[in-house]
């Protein structure tokens, strides 16, 4: 990797990026719903893959249980939204209760680490991560208003597995939140016709009819280490059984509950397959919360989420258009302040004969404004200045890439404008009736200054700031400043890979 000197515009940009970054995140994190989603299946079900596949990149490997074969813990696991992924002990007995963080856990813990000292009745592992169909914009649809919440998907200890007497627990103590999405059942193909299975599924069953679902009593049955020659006729087997435990053994209306099945071996599966996998079931896991809204639930970065909630004060849309009207009018100015390779063009000593020095000046300058289309040096030099306007508002999360890129690559352009027009204005004061050549005492002296203002205005900052107005025009404003963050860092690598080869 090529170094980055910390006084390079990219260095510059990379850390404001990172502040934004970091403000847009701490404010990301929305207060933890009431709706939760429990996923359940006997000790080895394929529960820990499961959630491994679901997640993947986005879970840190010392974060997540090492194996579905090995008994960590007791402790319920809840998934969750944050920016980072984090794995924490909390206090929680229900859904509702808020969460008190206990300590905080660099690895995911063996059971003598913590089962002896926390009731998995009271205490759960929290493992927060940034997949965005845990983060509910519109709410959980339970509370009143539609302030985005976290979902809750909590994955209990497997029962059977000979030494975990909580998990052989009562089938309501297991399933059921107060408020309740989904259940999410794991079976083994293996163990699809086990007594053990057969019973507990029988016995969740009936606790749905206890239970609070936000729509429909939905079940979720994933049979895991299933290869695809197998799939469908399980699919259909399972299915079966469990509507006439549903219909027959329990009297359940059959409208009222709303089953889907997944059979999945995924050993077996590409990379575009997982992916399917993935976006069925977040879709039939999420379905209930589309019924209940009325249309579908729109899984949103959360930045984008707090994009929509910005003040309007905060839109930089109308600042990249100011920045491009100062730009232009900066280029103007310039352009009319040398014509045809002349200062002032039309001017010279002749027309300056019998005057003295200071009425030589003052037609000189009156000569200039005109050709400028502005009244006085006061009135220019502000013309080149950056409004207070452009300035953020306090607290904005760009500030700092605004401040120490945006406004002063501005006013670094600004700068050599100003520089050149200031030196005009002295470069007036010294003619004197005897000036051999009037031109030639101009181009002298402001020739260099000219063209560096000039090529102040035909850098690549000039261009992204052209660019910005063409992307000004997007009405989602999270697209906008995505775009603009990442055309600011292109700019800031070319501007750097061209002044290390102008050995500057």
């Amino acid at each position: 990797m090529q170094h980055v000197s910390s006084n390079s515009a990219t260095a510059t940009v990379y850390r404001t990026l990172k502040t934004f970054a970091n403000a847009m995140q701490n404010a990301a994190t929305p207060r933890d719903g009431m709706l939760s989603a429990r996923v359940i299946g006997e000790f080895s079900a394929g529960k820990t893959r499961l959630l491994r596949e679901l997640l993947g990149e986005l879970i840190p490997p010392p974060l997540f249980p090492l194996s579905s074969l090995e008994c960590q813990t007791r402790l319920p696991l809840e998934i969750t939204f944050a920016p980072t992924a984090e794995l924490n002990l909390i206090q929680r007995a229900n859904d509702y209760d808020s969460a008190k963080s206990i300590k905080k856990l660099t690895q995911f813990p063996m059971r003598e680490e913590l089962d002896k000292k926390y009731n998995p009745l009271h205490y759960r592992l929290q493992l927060t991560v940034p997949d965005s169909h845990l983060f509910l914009p519109n709410g959980d649809g339970y509370e009143e208003g539609n302030e985005p919440k976290r979902l809750l998907l909590i994955d209990m200890p497997g029962w059977n597995s000979g030494d975990d007497a909580s998990a052989e627990g009562s089938a309501n103590e297991l399933m059921t939140g107060d408020h309740n999405l989904a259940l999410v059942f794991v079976v083994n193909a293996n163990r699809i016709d086990g007594a053990a299975n057969t019973k507990r599924l029988r016995d969740f069953l009936d606790a749905f009819q206890n239970a609070d679902f936000v729509g429909q009593e939905t079940l979720l049955m994933v049979i895991t280490h299933c290869p695809q020659p197998d799939q469908q006729r399980l699919k259909e087997r399972l299915r079966e059984r469990v509507l006439n435990m549903w219909r027959d053994e329990l009297d359940g209306d059959e409208e009222k509950l709303k089953l889907h099945l997944l059979a999945v071996d995924f050993a077996e599966l590409s990379a575009n397959e997982l992916a399917q996998f993935r976006t069925t079931f977040w879709s039939y896991l999420l379905e209930p919360l589309e019924e209940t809204c009325g249309k579908p639930v729109t899984v949103a970065h959360p930045w984008q989420m707090q994009f929509n909630r910005w003040p309007t004060d905060w839109d930089v849309r109308s600042r990249l258009i100011q920045t491009h009207n100062l730009l232009n009018h900066a280029n103007d100015l310039l352009a009319r302040a040398c014509i045809n390779d002349e200062f002032l063009p039309g001017m010279n000593m002749h027309r300056l004969m019998g005057l003295n020095a200071m009425d030589i000046q003052k037609k000189l300058r009156d000569r200039w404004f005109r050709q400028l289309k502005c009244q006085h040096q006061q009135e220019l030099m502000s013309s080149l200045s950056a409004p207070a306007s452009l300035k953020l508002p306090s607290g904005h999360p760009l500030t700092d890439w605004w401040r120490d890129y945006w406004l002063k690559q501005l006013e670094q352009a600004l700068t050599l404008a100003r520089e050149f027009f200031q030196k005009a204005d002295a470069v007036f004061n010294q003619v004197r009736p005897n000036t051999p050549d009037l031109q030639e005492h101009f181009s002298a002296s402001l020739n260099g200054k000219h063209l560096l203002a000039m090529q102040g205005l035909d850098s690549s900052f000039i261009c992204l700031v052209n660019t910005a107005q063409s992307i000004a025009a997007e009405s989602q404003l999270y697209k906008i400043t995505a775009t603009l963050l990442n055309l600011s860092l292109l700019e800031a690598r070319c501007a750097d890979h061209y002044r290390r080869a102008d050995g500057r």
